[in-house]
């Protein structure tokens, strides 16, 4: 069966050859930002190479004429070899420069790439949940990473015009020597091939645009045969027969766009490379007409041969850059996108601008939150998950949210988070809408633990001291929140204690079991002095003795802070000061355990079954 995925986020276009065209000098300036002196040195080099191939070869039609003149008369060995140095010394020059370019080519490319790395991480770690829930945002994410190398490559492609043009204008100086038209018929014969090169930079890329969902597709098939994560599912049910064939299904697609495109661009390719060919064949045949007739000497005609070629060779490589700037300035495009994103673009991402002074965030929470009528459904459907939700958590009170699969719990979590506002109703903190606080002062004072929690492969001491980024060096911060959350007993028994790396994605890490990292994340909750406390499933990982003992410790250390648990687990409910009951998207039940008991519904029905499984 075929899915369809749909996806609020704006799926991407094909820019204009103006739009394009207009984000040069942005790149250009970008360039040069991140390598001034290096960006200044390529130019001049490249410049300097080109001045040096059109004084060659007037420099060996000097040779080469004075060599025939000294035939008929006595040799001047010093008129002919003072040439012959000047040859060897631009030959070293060139060298020297074509050397030069490179290392400082390769400077510019590094010092571009990081500063290019550094600004799609820095805007991937300031977007919302929201972009990350929508698939075009990824296709967009994927081509802008992958297109990086495109922006060096068009700078390179911009600046090496000026070489070329200069070649160019030096050839057309040394051709006028046969003609003054002659240059303009080399052009004319080649200038066809702009058009090609425009239309193939536009195909080419059209085709990476339609198939970066395809190009996606295909690296996640492969990445599951690669995963720990999916490899024994693979196993167990003999998947890599199937993977393996999806993986062709979709690079089949891939194949056969490219083919087509490239058996069309062949055929015309060759027909306008002959055409350039018949063009610089007929100015040959012109300057061999005049040399034969007495109006060229040897050393002309040596040089308007190398001229012609070098004109052509020129030209071509011109109009080269020119589609070579047009097609990389359209993935460069995608960069900017990226850069330029707008926090609106996805419906459901939080609002960023002010609707008037920010309130201070309490130190402490005086009453609370409460949620007023809250409603909620993700971006890109109309499935309400929540639905005139409405109940309060009392400062320094725990609350247990309870409900079966699919009830909203997680989605509640995500709210009180805020991960996402909700699109009808309030969040309110001691009386204050959410929205009204600075966003990275409210997460600073909430602190999540979620059922699929990160697992980073650093060090232990660094995986405890994430929680709180200010104090990631407080060797004893971090380990009296081990102790709080019970990773202090796993440090004893690693290798090199705190400082062991964890997972074995680098190999030398030691692997922990799902309720040894689970301790690894309670810990890193309690590096955080946040107020609110939520825990999705907390305690999942772990055997029934480790999470009497974990919640045992809980309940004394979380002492005047608020708690949010949302467990399927009663004896973790039963914690509680309070407990929230939802059903379908919304409250059906609030109190506390003993009211809940005595009202005889859903969570009562739900306690007492679950109850029934020990006996």
């Amino acid at each position: 069966m075929q899915s369809a995925v749909s996806s609020t986020f704006p799926e991407l276009e094909t820019k204009s050859l103006l739009e394009v065209l207009s984000l040069l000098p942005r790149t250009l300036a970008f360039v040069y930002r991140a390598s001034p002196f290096h960006f200044c040195i390529s130019t001049a080099a490249g410049t300097i190479q080109a001045g040096l191939s059109a004084l060659l070869l007037w420099l060996g039609k000097v040779v080469i004429d004075r060599v025939a003149r000294g035939l008929e008369t006595e040799v001047d060995w010093f008129y002919i070899l003072l040439p012959m140095v000047a040859i060897v010394a631009c030959r070293i020059l060139q060298s020297g420069a074509s050397s030069s370019s490179q290392f400082v080519d390769f400077m510019v490319s590094e010092k571009v790439r990081n500063k290019i790395h550094v600004l799609i991480l820095k805007k991937a770690a300031s977007l919302d949940l929201a972009f990350f829930e929508a698939p075009a945002f990824y296709d967009l994410l994927s081509q802008a990473r992958r297109n990086m190398g495109y922006m060096r490559t068009a700078i390179r492609n911009v600046l090496g015009l000026l070489p070329q043009t200069f070649m160019i204008v030096t050839m057309f100086g040394l051709l006028t020597i046969l003609h003054p038209l002659t240059f303009l018929f080399l052009l004319v014969s080649l200038s066809p091939r702009i058009l090609l090169e425009g239309f193939t930079a536009r195909e080419r890329f059209n085709i990476d645009s339609v198939l970066t969902r395809n190009t996606r597709v295909t690296n996640y098939f492969a990445s599951l045969l690669f995963s720990k994560s999916s490899v024994k599912e693979v196993r167990v049910f003999n998947l890599g027969n199937y993977l393996v064939n999806k993986f062709f299904e979709f690079r089949e697609v891939l194949i056969k766009a490219n083919f087509k495109l490239n058996v069309k661009l062949v055929r015309v390719e060759l027909l306008f490379d002959l055409l350039g060919t018949v063009g610089l064949c007929l100015v040959w045949s012109y300057a061999v007409y005049k040399a034969s007739i007495g109006e060229l000497s040897i050393g002309e005609l040596y040089m308007v041969f190398g001229a012609a070629q070098s004109s052509k060779n020129s030209i071509q490589a011109w109009f080269g850059q020119i589609g070579n700037v047009f097609r990389n300035s359209l993935y460069i495009t995608r960069f900017f996108e990226l850069i330029d994103l707008d926090p609106r673009t996805v419906a459901g991402a939080l609002e960023t601008d002010p609707r008037g002074p920010r309130v201070a965030l309490p130190t402490r929470f005086g009453q609370g939150i409460e949620l007023k009528n809250v409603a909620f459904h993700y971006p890109g459907t109309d499935r309400l998950i929540l639905e005139d939700i409405s109940f309060s958590i009392p400062a320094n009170t725990k609350l247990a949210i309870v409900g079966e699969n699919g009830a909203g719990k997680t989605t509640l979590v995500k709210l009180l988070a805020r991960f996402y506002d909700p699109i009808h109703g309030s969040v309110c903190l001691d009386g204050r809408d959410y929205r009204d606080y600075d966003l990275k002062e409210l997460r600073q004072s909430i602190t999540v633990i979620f059922q699929d929690f990160a697992r980073f492969h650093i060090s232990l001491a660094d995986n405890i001291g994430l929680g709180s980024i200010d104090f990631l060096s407080d060797s004893v911060r971090i380990q009296e929140a081990a102790q709080k959350g019970g990773a202090h007993e796993l440090a004893t028994g690693l290798p090199n204690q705190y400082d062991t790396i964890l997972g074995r994605r680098f190999g030398e890490g030691v692997d922990l079991s799902g309720g040894e990292w689970q301790n690894v994340a309670l810990s890193r909750a309690f590096m955080s002095d946040a107020q609110l406390f939520i825990l999705d499933e907390p305690t999942a990982a772990l055997d029934s003795f480790k999470e009497a003992e974990v919640f045992d410790r809980f309940s004394d250390l979380t002492e005047g802070r608020t708690v949010l648990l949302v467990s399927h687990r009663f004896s973790t409910v039963r914690i509680a000061d309070l407990i929230c009951v939802i059903e379908n998207g919304r409250v059906i039940e609030y109190g506390t355990h003993e009211e809940l008991i005595r009202l005889n519904g859903k969570y009562c029905q739900m306690f007492v079954a679950q109850a029934e499984r020990y006996r």
